[in-house]
């Protein structure tokens, strides 16, 4: 068998390469491991619940997935910008003020912060608000060193910054290289976090839509890759192709180095209590477990039945979700209200591979190495997000079609 061009991998930088090829009319054919679309972005669906894999947002500041999206049709629900953060006596919201005027009052008097701390994000936001890695040439650090030489104390950045952004990255320490934490803060200024009200399954199931069936194969692995750009599946087929584009971890068959990865422990919990304030992501600095918190239901009541809230509770690192469920039910207890037993434990994820390891300098190695017609693709090769996924696929069509 033949074709113009292989993808192996149907995640978002696979499936942008594909749309994109599918437009064009060229030849190709997606080689996906699993039964469905979306890697690391999606959803299952069991029992009128929809759990995210892992809790996800999307950021309506993602230019370039918005062109291969219709938003409207995916029907984005939005979280409250900012967070309800719990000091490890009560909860305090910290907001954007122009963008919540409801919350205009309680960010601005909020102890979380100093009126400096203040006026230095607000002038962080504006400093970074056309950023780009690409253009940035300053000297790399960790992004907790690069907010100390903001002159941020050590008050906001242990109560908001450190938790939230420990969220995104999925690291405690926040050592991620501070050029990703200013491409996500920038996006964070700019755009809203969301969910499809469908759930976050959405997005790849709308970019694949226009790809044919039979261009896609499922549960194939991809075992080998033979010298005359023949790929050899683990049924011993094997296919030949013009460009193979590799993405996700498929790159380790040409015996390159692999991607390291942050990981996390999402657990879910349905529960008849709905918080006064499930629109906004809870943010725990003083919890020895729980990093965030957020009432999926609360923004779109198609995550749960009707009478029920659906509680995604995120924990960094690996954990037998389990075994400390009832710790967590407790924490919820305590935190929202009602009985333990009014927090059903329903399903969780331990996810080693959630989110791309960006240390410092990161961003400074030739992270894109294309050999005799095959390219790497992948978010690894631009940045850790959905944005960056599907940029590197855009890429990879570019790459072939020169």
């Amino acid at each position: 068998m033949k074709t113009q061009s292989i993808i192996i991998g149907g995640g978002l930088a696979g499936l942008a390469c594909a749309s994109k090829m599918q437009q064009e009319k060229h030849e190709f054919l997606v080689i996906e491991k699993s039964d469905r679309l979306g890697g690391r972005v999606g959803s299952i669906y069991e029992d009128k619940f929809i759990f995210d894999v892992g809790f996800q947002v999307y950021n309506t500041a993602y230019s370039n997935t918005n062109s291969l999206l219709d938003l409207n049709e995916i029907d984005l629900k939005f979280f409250k910008p900012g967070a309800r953060v719990h000091d490890g006596k009560h909860f305090q919201i910290i907001s954007d003020p122009m963008r919540d005027l409801g919350q205009l009052l309680s960010s601005l008097f909020s102890s979380l912060s100093s009126f400096s701390d203040k006026i230095k994000i607000l002038l962080l936001k504006y400093e970074l608000s056309n950023y780009s890695i690409d253009n940035d040439h300053q000297e790399d650090c960790s992004t907790f060193e690069y907010l100390q030489g903001k002159g941020f104390s050590d008050k906001i950045i242990d109560l908001f910054f450190r938790p939230f952004f420990a969220g995104i990255f999925l690291e405690k320490k926040i050592e991620t290289s501070s050029k990703f934490f200013k491409y996500v803060f920038s996006n964070f200024s700019r755009g809203l976090a969301a969910l499809p009200s469908n759930g976050m399954q959405a997005i790849p199931d709308f970019i694949s839509k226009n790809i044919r069936d039979d261009l896609i194969m499922f549960n194939s692995r991809v075992i080998r890759i033979k010298d005359n750009n023949t790929i050899v599946l683990d049924n011993s087929e094997e296919i030949k192709a013009d460009t193979i584009i590799l993405t996700g971890d498929s790159h380790e068959l040409l015996g390159t180095k692999p991607t390291q990865y942050n990981s996390v422990t999402n657990l879910y919990f349905s529960s008849s209590i709905f918080p006064e304030f499930g629109s906004y992501i809870h943010l725990f600095p003083k919890d020895n477990l729980i990093n965030n918190i957020a009432f999926l239901s609360s923004i779109s009541p198609n995550y749960s039945p009707s009478s029920k809230c659906l509680i995604s509770v995120s924990i960094l690192g690996l954990y037998d979700g389990k075994s400390i469920r009832k710790s967590i039910q407790k924490k919820l207890s305590k935190y929202f209200g009602g009985s333990e037993q009014q927090y059903d434990f329903i399903k969780s994820f331990e996810l080693k591979k959630a989110t791309i390891n960006q240390p410092v300098n990161y961003f400074s190695n030739n992270l894109v190495k294309s050999k005799n017609k095959i390219i790497v693709a992948g978010d690894h090769t631009v940045n850790g997000s959905i944005e960056g996924a599907v940029i590197s696929g855009l890429n990879a069509f570019r790459q072939i079609k020169i």
